[in-house]
Parts: structure tokens; sequence; C-alpha cells
């Protein structure tokens, strides 16, 4: 771990910004060009596997070469003492999850503004193919006034004519499985409409402040069996069930108080991959019309018993 105060390269350690299981990212202090950098390390016991390097240098290819205002930018890729380094930019802003923490639900036109712009991002990314597949809250960062960016590539799929390194296997799940898309659950192979399906919860829970799943009351629902196998299997089931099968509880109370709007992110939510929408800038095209026009995702109208 690097310690507040340390130097490294032309930078100086301010403080840690979190760790996860495959790397930690620091704050630091540029001293040539006085600006604030991030610094993503990949952590030693990871450096000695091969795969965990390239995927890590599969990252920090992917994201230079998509230069997007609702991505996040990096300066370079650094290696010292056998310890890989990536230097990124800078966002104050904190995580969307940091701001559902604090503040609970959005209102409606800066969650639509803000998953606007992740869209917009989202659909450089599949322009070249590549499926981002971990769109969570923590994994969008803003900048000082606010514009999202979409961070931590680490597990994307990408293709060899976009720079990947064959690294991506079907089943590989990101590590907070509530945020799955069904097909992702399943273990099976990914497209953009997995991306869409994220996306879509996570508007979702922008707009209500809480998850589609509770997962309380499922880790609830699973302990009754007691600490076993047959509670872990229970726990399994309950979460298949809940990603895979059943529809957002809340979904009909978006409908009573936005209308068509809860159309729009019932579509991108469609557990069936073939009913969601094909393309995540047509999903941003109806978002953005549905503030203003009522009629825009009615079609779902039905599947509420209305």
């Amino acid at each position: 771990m690097l310690e507040p105060g340390q130097k490294l390269f032309e930078y100086e350690i301010i403080r840690v910004l979190g760790q996860g299981g495959f790397a930690a990212v620091y704050e630091a202090h540029d001293r040539m060009l006085e600006r604030r950098v991030a610094i993503k390390q990949l952590l030693l016991d990871k450096a000695a596997n091969q795969k965990n390097v390239k995927r890590f240098v599969q990252e920090a290819r992917v994201i230079a070469a998509l230069e997007h205002p609702n991505i996040l930018t990096i300066h370079g890729l650094r290696i010292h003492n056998e310890r890989i380094y990536m230097i990124l930019e800078h966002l104050p802003g904190g995580s969307l999850q940091d701001k559902l923490n604090h503040n609970g639900k959005f209102e409606t036109s800066q969650a639509i503004k803000l998953v606007t712009g992740i869209c917009e991002g989202l659909g450089k990314l599949h322009a070249k193919g590549i499926v981002h597949r971990d769109i969570k809250p923590e994994n969008i960062l803003l900048t000082a006034d606010g514009r999202p960016k979409i961070t931590d590539f680490g597990i994307a799929h990408v293709p060899q004519a976009a720079g990947g390194m064959a690294l991506t296997q079907v089943g590989f799940q990101p590590s907070t499985v509530i945020y799955s898309s069904p097909e992702q659950f399943r273990g099976e192979a990914l497209d953009p409409r997995s991306d869409i399906y994220q996306v879509g919860e996570l508007l979702y829970h922008l707009l209500t402040g809480q998850h589609y799943i509770n997962v309380d009351t499922i880790q609830t629902q699973a302990d009754t069996l007691g600490h076993n196998i047959k509670q872990e299997v229970r726990l399994f089931m309950l979460l298949e069930k809940a990603i895979c099968k059943d529809p957002p509880a809340g979904l009909a109370a978006l409908r009573e108080q936005m209308g068509g709007l809860a159309g729009v992110i019932q579509k991108a939510m469609a557990k069936r991959k073939e009913d969601r929408y094909s393309d995540i800038l047509d999903f941003a095209a109806d978002l953005w019309a549905a503030q203003f026009d009522p009629t825009v995702g009615a079609a779902g109208k039905s599947l509420f018993g209305r």
C-alpha cells in the first residue's frame, strides 16, 4: 500500500480513495503539472498472476482508446519495481453511490440528465463492440460540475479488434451480483443489452433511492433455514427469482408518479433481452422524451394491470 506523503514518479500520495479485491486507488498531487490525479495500483498479490496484469493493461488501453466526455480519462500507465499503476484523472465529485448514501433519491430531471450522459458514454463503447458488464453506482464518478463519467473497465468484454486480449470468459461475474442482468446471472454470453439492463436498474435506483432487489428481505428469508448448504441454495434461488423472473415491485408506483417514464425503465429492464432496447442511444432518446411527453413508454401500461 502507498502511504500519504510518499513520492511515486512525479506524484505525491495524498490519501487512499478506495480499495477492492483487484486494485487500490489513491488521490495524488502531480508535482510537475500542479494538478490532482488518481493513481490505480494493481494489488501485489494480484500482480503475480499474468492474466491479472493483462486485464489491468487491457483496461488502461480501453480507457485510452475511448476519449469521451462521459468516460474517465487516463494520463498514463507506469511500471516501477514490478508494480504497475494507471495514472487517471481525479474526479472530485465522488460516486453516484456516495450521492445516494448522502441524499437518497434524485430529482427526476437530474436523474435523467445523469443517465443520459452515461448512455452516451456507453454508446461509444458499444460502437467498438465493448460491453462494460459492471455498471453500478460505485462505478459512475462525477466531475466537479456534476457530469457523470464511467469508470472501472476491469471486467469489460473487449473484442480483439478493439484491443482485447482474449480474457473474457462466459460466466465471469461482477463482484456485486445484485447488479447483474438476468443473462449475466445465468452465466451466458453478453451483448450491449446487458449494459442497458444495468443502466435501467441504475435509473430505478436513482429515482426511488433503493435498489430494486431488497437484499435484506432475501437474506432474512434464506436465514430461516439456518447456516448450512440449504441456506446457500435458498439464497441463490431467491436471487435468481428476483433477477431473472420478478419485475421490480416499485415500477407500478413509478408509473403512478411519472407516467411513461416508468415504461421506458420497464423496457430497459425487461427480463428477456429480446424485449429490451437494442441500442442504448434509443433508450436515452426515449428517456429524454418521456420527460415532456407522457405517452412515450406508455406501451408497457398493460403489464401493470391497467
